[in-house]
């Protein structure tokens, strides 16, 4: 049996991006400032914390400052998921994927830098539940259970042994999961994405199909 490691945002869901624009525009208006993100500064910062997308369009606030306003966003993303709901989508082909993996007998866990009650809504969100027990969800944050996700992988693999280790994320981070449990890497964007030229990853991919040989 393998197991496959995957990232959540931008890797099997799509357009949460397009909620964080909107969301962080929002807020910035609540909180008086006349400066808002568009189209490109979204895609030039995607990838990054909330709060570094602050830092970058108000270099002048100071660190507590940027921080208050990534809270800001996570409370207003609490109090109106019907913005989140109205943005957010599965990635192309991720059900597909998941349902193949899932009947081929191998084991699935979600690794994202989300905060677990958060990312429990996401995965409902998007359709993919069916595929993820509860416990195999896991969100880390410093300040709750896991410090980092080389930290959860670790737990989870202490009494879980697998033939081979598939991971597959958007981040450079992502690929150094490979460290803590060796495997396969899989760097995934979008297919309106341009892909890393930068990325430390055994595979680049644009289509999460590529992933059905695995199986």
């Amino acid at each position: 049996m393998k197991l496959f490691v995957w990232d959540f945002h931008g890797v099997l869901e799509k357009d949460n991006d397009l909620a964080v624009l909107d969301i962080s525009n929002r807020v910035l208006e609540q909180a008086g400032y006349a400066e808002r993100f568009s189209e490109e500064n979204n895609r030039e910062f995607y990838g990054l914390k909330w709060f570094q997308y602050f830092e970058r369009i108000l270099p002048g606030l100071t660190n507590a400052q940027h921080m208050e306003l990534q809270a800001a966003c996570f409370k207003f993303a609490e109090e109106n998921l019907n913005i989140l709901a109205k943005h957010i989508k599965p990635s192309d082909h991720s059900l597909k994927v998941l349902k193949v993996l899932h009947e081929s007998g191998h084991d699935q866990i979600i690794l994202s830098n989300t905060r677990p009650h958060d990312l429990l809504w996401f995965v409902n969100s998007v359709g993919i539940k069916e595929y993820f027990p509860d416990k195999k969800i896991i969100g880390v944050n410093a300040h709750q259970k896991y410090g980092s996700k080389k930290d959860a992988l670790k737990e989870y693999l202490k009494n879980n042994l697998f033939e081979q280790v598939i991971i597959i994320g958007d981040s450079q981070s992502d690929m150094e999961l490979k460290d803590v449990a060796g495997g396969v890497t899989y760097f995934y964007t979008h297919p309106h994405i341009v892909p890393s030229n930068d990325a430390k990853a055994d595979h680049v991919i644009t289509d999460l199909r590529r992933l059905l040989h695995e199986a």
